[in-house]
């Protein structure tokens, strides 16, 4: 048994590295269903501006033609995302798998909605980690 299934079993209190993770998550999440959320509410005034940047910086171009769903697509995963480290926080099982599916289909979502977009390997490599690492209190959650 690992050292901190050992003492969330003696003390009842969430192991702190998954109280950094989970932390590490709201912030994250919560910016980027933020983001989402704004850009797609201001989607009209937003995309001549994007257009003007375009010029500048030719990534924002490709966000131009994805239209208003992929930002109202973007925010709704990440909100689930929210939800899942926030049942994580809980020390809920179910909070796992929510956080996996919706980061897992955040990293999809480009691929659907983008033309000529990369995969993206940096993000699912940062992904991956943290997927990884919520991995290992699997077994704390109920």
């Amino acid at each position: 048994m690992s050292n901190s299934q050992e003492n969330y079993q003696q003390n009842g209190k969430r192991p702190q590295m998954l109280t950094i993770l989970c932390i590490l998550s709201y912030v994250a999440g919560g910016l980027a269903a933020m983001s989402y959320f704004m850009i797609f509410s201001m989607y009209s005034e937003i995309i001549p501006a994007l257009t003007e940047a375009s010029e500048q910086f030719p990534a924002f171009g490709v966000f131009m033609g994805a239209g208003r769903s992929f930002f109202l697509t973007g925010f709704v995963l990440y909100f689930i995302s929210i939800m899942g480290v926030s049942m994580m926080w809980r020390m809920r099982k179910i909070g796992f798998h929510f956080y996996t599916g919706a980061q897992v289909m955040i990293l999809l979502m480009p691929l659907f909605y983008l033309r000529d977009f990369p995969i993206p390997f940096l993000d699912g490599a940062i992904t991956l980690v943290f997927i990884l690492l919520y991995s290992r209190f699997y077994r704390l959650l109920v």
